[in-house]
């Protein structure tokens, strides 16, 4: 049941609504990937049947939540899901959802693991390693029983042919990616799930921010050749942890903190008439996140509501619409429009898979001054002043987002911001003033954020289990005060008598390495080698006055990124790991 690629037909259906020309940008793309994963296939067939229709409710919760603010479902499913829906038929709950989320301007499609139809309702995985032929019994199997289930839901007259509507495809394998590319190319695929490209996370705090076809190579690197468009999300809405081996926070706060960066790029390029770009975002979430009391539910409301009331029906003065809710489908859609209006034009690559400011594609002082900030609050200023309050992780430095789309106003913040502050022009990275009394806005949006005079080092990143604990975890002792040159690094939860190596660099990463996380990027300098205590601990005292990198890097106001990296041949199969990290600000 293999077929042709029929996507660009699902672009010319959808082109409805995407403007594509003149300088203003079309609107962000937001998507709600809400996937089912495999039930474990040993359970008993009445197990499988019961969490089918546990996931069937509590998916229908979600719609209930999400209907009436016009947000679309990108929907993605197994194929045990969809044959239990096929089993109950066209009446049943299944059936139903699919109904509903079409009606609502979702999407259909497929998702898998290494689960393939080996019988009746009876889906095993194949056992690590896949092979490619293997992949392609998943891909097939998963394909056939997507389509049965819209048939089965549409009473076997779907809205539009089978291929137009299964046209997404996400799978854990192959995990080759050449391979990957190949099984999107021979099943017609021309949109794949969002997922590798973001690990781009790791290296700037953020998601990747524009659809684009991605390099079998590299997931985060761009090839205008590839079968198939890589559109762009977060993982699991709710969550902060480590998901492709790099640490990212999806909580309500965070999300909220990333779409004002979003927003603010996006912004920019809009009044300043910069060539059009396809922009969208969004997060995962898997049917079972969204069980009652789950803080994915909680989460998922708190971030709709909140887009909803600030954004989802704003226009800017350009006339240009702020936000979409959008499909995977749909965003696909708009980038072969846009596509075939630029053709040999570059989206987006991350070539460098460092942190690399000639290759970022947005604006630097966002993602500097806005990096592991959190919303706190919505203020009402009034006067024609968008303004969010904000807090750094870990520190608790609180800091103003404002702009206005006209005019300009001095604003009083000296209730929320302690004095001096630092007020940043976040389109030219230009300090604007000091005072917190009298904030001088106007379009340019203004970062405005307390000026602690030597702020204490603080930990960031994570740690990763080790042979003798959870993990090494940094410390300090001092402070990060040039003048009193007392800064000492520590670390503990090390294996002892083990080599170890302090190591620094003014930029941070968050990307698999060894056998743990590496959180301080590139360039990177090193300390000199140390053997790690009886006790698992070591330290080291760095002499500010003659310090062990680039002295340009050791002066007022420069921020260095800190980790140990240590052997530990019984912790895993690299044989070494890292700690955690430490971030320090330098003060005079």
């Amino acid at each position: 049941m293999s077929r042709t690629a029929r996507v660009p037909l699902v672009a010319l259906l959808l082109l409805a609504g995407i403007p594509l020309a003149g300088a203003q940008q079309g609107p962000i793309r937001l998507h709600f990937d809400l996937h089912v994963d495999p039930v474990p296939n040993g359970v008993p067939l009445s197990t499988k049947q019961s969490v089918y229709q546990e996931r069937a409710d509590w998916m229908g919760w979600v719609l209930d939540q999400t209907e009436p603010l016009g947000v679309q479902i990108s929907f993605l499913s197994t194929g045990l899901w969809m044959e239990l829906c096929v089993d109950e038929g066209v009446g049943g709950s299944g059936a139903q959802l699919l109904q509903r989320i079409w009606a609502s301007g979702g999407q259909i499609g497929g998702h898998s693991h290494r689960d393939h139809r080996q019988g009746a309702l009876d889906w095993p995985d194949y056992t690590s390693p896949v092979t490619l032929a293997q992949s392609q019994d998943v891909w097939q199997d998963s394909q056939d029983w997507v389509n049965q289930a819209i048939l089965t839901a549409f009473g076997g007259a779907p809205p539009e042919p089978l291929a137009d509507i299964n046209c997404v495809r996400g799978s854990h394998v192959p995990e080759s990616e050449p391979d990957y590319h190949a099984l999107m190319q021979q099943f017609g695929y021309g949109i794949r799930q969002p997922g590798p490209e973001e690990d781009y996370y790791g290296w700037y705090g953020h998601h990747v921010w524009h659809p684009f076809r991605p390099s079998d190579a590299n997931p985060m690197g761009e090839d205008l050749s590839a079968p198939f468009v890589q559109p762009t999300q977060g993982p699991v809405i709710g969550k902060a942890a480590i998901h492709h081996g790099v640490f990212q926070d999806m909580t309500a706060p965070a999300v909220k903190r990333q779409f004002l960066q979003l927003y603010v790029n996006w912004r920019h390029r809009d009044r300043s008439g910069a060539p059009e770009r396809i922009w969208c975002w969004g997060w995962a979430g898997h049917a079972h996140d969204f069980d009652p009391g789950s803080p994915s539910r909680a989460d998922m409301v708190d971030v709709v509501g909140w887009l909803d009331a600030h954004f989802a029906h704003k226009v800017e003065p350009t006339g240009s619409q702020v936000l979409q809710w959008s499909t995977h489908r749909a965003t696909g859609a708009a980038y072969f429009a846009w596509e075939a209006a630029n053709p040999g034009t570059s989206s987006f690559s991350f070539d460098s898979l460092t942190v690399n400011w000639q290759e970022y594609p947005w604006l630097r002082p966002v993602a500097e001054e806005m990096a592991g900030f959190r919303w706190t609050a919505d203020l009402g200023l009034g006067g024609g002043t968008s303004a969010f309050q904000l807090e750094e992780d870990g520190t608790g430095v609180p800091a103003v987002l404002l702009w206005r789309d006209s005019g300009s106003s001095v604003e009083d913040l000296s209730t929320i911001l302690g004095s001096p502050v630092r007020a940043v022009g976040l389109e030219t990275g230009n300090l604007l003033g000091t005072d917190p009394a009298a904030v001088a806005v106007a379009q340019e949006p203004v970062w405005v954020v307390e000026d602690i005079p030597c702020p204490p080092p603080v930990g960031y990143c994570v740690t990763s289990p080790n042979s003798v604990g959870p993990g090494a975890l940094m410390a300090f002792a001092g402070s990060a005060s040039l003048g009193a040159n007392d800064f000492e690094l520590r670390v503990a939860g090390a294996p002892p008598f083990k080599p170890g190596i302090f190591f620094f660099s003014p930029n941070p990463a968050n990307h698999p390495f060894g056998d743990g996380v590496r959180c301080a990027g590139g360039p990177a300098f090193r300390t000199p080698v140390l053997q790690i205590g009886v006790d698992g601990t070591a330290s080291r005292q760095i002499d500010l006055a003659h310090p062990p990198g680039p002295p340009g890097l050791f002066v007022p106001g420069s921020v260095l990124h800190w980790q140990f990296w240590y052997r530990d041949v019984a912790g895993g199969p690299i044989g070494f790991n890292l700690s955690d990290g430490l971030r320090s600000t330098f003060c005079p």
